[in-house]
């Protein structure tokens, strides 16, 4: 492809060189023997014979003599051929040497210099890219027919990328962008990669807003929206990124669920970050782990969804018998009055240590009191009085009943 669109781009160029020979009358006219020499050329290489074509130009370089405008057609013409075979170095040197001679009419010599700004780039001679650019931009604004396109801006915009000047990148990306009906996507990218090489977070922000209205459906523009809102300290913005591309069916995988549910949580949304997680376990997106039954339970316990958050808590237990989430689930209880529940439950104690157990024999002891068996609830508190930790707490319950 690459040798395709230069040699399309040096047969373009050297028509344009052709054409100046009669371009008008206060231009320079090529001699007779030259101006057979440059048809001829022109025949072999639309045959392909770049040898035969660099040999009758080099020959007819030799017999210039002094005639200068003769001279840069000519080496303008080995700049061309040099450059359909790949051979940039020789391309540069040619198109340097024409350029030197200052005999080719101002539109020759701006193409010469616009094909040498790109040799340059290609040879990762940045810049000599932008000082290249920056003479050519000078002179098309001031003697030129056509204003520059969108192209050329970025052909500098690239280069000054190349050498991490992106400050200077962002006004040419910028009048790139203006100039095209339909920028290229990538355009977007680098100016939003300038911007926040130079730390305007804001700015990076709005070229991602715009990246999201034009491409909804990639991913990766909504999540690093959300990120950089929450680099500058914009939580509300990051999480409605992070929630529009969940609405748009785009996030796919567990860890993007589960920094979600975690961020609305965070904002304080916890209803919407269980309905989420609960709705994304059931799909099987997110694993129906120990882990993730408890973080769901938690949800549930921040929106003061106490049934709901029982009901996680035991899902979660049932796969992981941990004594801290079993502890966790009786403490719950009794703030949701499952009183029952809790004494069926917190009188399994197998594999429970002494501490755990301790608890929720005072846990059952309010349960008990509270469905007035005040025997049984008795007999609970004297069991966690055993704990050192827990008999100042049991000693006056046990007064109590023990007078009552």
């Amino acid at each position: 492809m690459k040798n395709t669109l230069t040699r399309m781009l040096a047969l373009a160029l050297f028509a344009l060189s052709l054409s100046s020979v009669s371009y008008g009358a206060n231009n320079p006219e090529l001699s007779d023997r030259t101006y057979r020499t440059v048809n001829k050329v022109q025949k072999y290489i639309a045959n392909e014979a770049y040898q035969d074509a660099k040999a009758e130009l080099e020959s007819a370089l030799d017999r210039s003599g002094n005639k200068k405008y003769d001279q840069a057609v000519l080496l303008q013409q080995l700049g061309y051929i040099y450059s359909i075979e790949d051979n940039y170095a020789k391309a540069t040197e040619y198109f340097a040497q024409a350029l030197k001679i200052d005999a080719l009419p101002v539109a020759v010599a701006q193409q010469v210099r616009y094909s040498l700004a790109q040799l340059y780039m290609v040879q990762e001679k940045f810049a000599n890219t932008i000082a290249l650019m920056k003479q050519w931009f000078q002179i098309q604004l001031s003697k030129g027919e056509e204003k520059p396109d969108a192209m050329s801006y970025m052909t500098l915009a690239s280069a000054y990328v190349q050498q991490e000047q992106f400050k200077q990148a962002i006004p040419e990306i910028k009048q790139a962008i203006a100039l095209s009906d339909k920028p290229s996507e990538s355009w977007y990218m680098m100016l939003m990669s300038a911007y926040y090489q130079t730390n305007d977070l804001a700015n990076t922000a709005n070229v991602l807003t715009t990246l999201t209205e034009l491409f909804p459906e990639k991913k990766q523009y909504w999540k690093q929206l959300s990120g950089i809102e929450m680099e500058r300290g914009k939580d509300g913005k990051a999480l409605a990124a992070l929630e529009s591309a969940y609405k748009l069916g785009l996030l796919d995988e567990e860890k993007e669920i589960l920094r979600l549910t975690d961020f609305l949580a965070y904002q304080s949304i916890p209803f919407r970050a269980a309905t989420t997680l609960a709705k994304e376990i059931e799909k099987g997106t997110v694993e129906k782990t120990s882990e993730h039954l408890d973080k769901l339970g938690q949800y549930w316990h921040q929106a003061k969804e106490l049934t709901k958050a029982i009901t996680s808590y035991r899902a979660a237990y049932a796969l992981d018998a941990d004594p801290k989430t079993k502890l966790k689930i009786a403490r719950l209880m009794i703030q949701d009055q499952q009183y029952k529940n809790i004494i069926d439950f917190a009188s399994d104690k197998q594999g429970v240590p002494f501490d755990v157990a301790a608890e929720l024999e005072y846990l059952k002891g309010m349960a008990y009191f509270e469905l007035e068996n005040n025997a049984a609830a008795l007999k609970a508190m004297q069991q966690a009085a055993k704990s050192n930790e827990l008999k100042p707490m049991a000693s006056p319950w046990i007064a109590f009943l023990t007078n009552s």
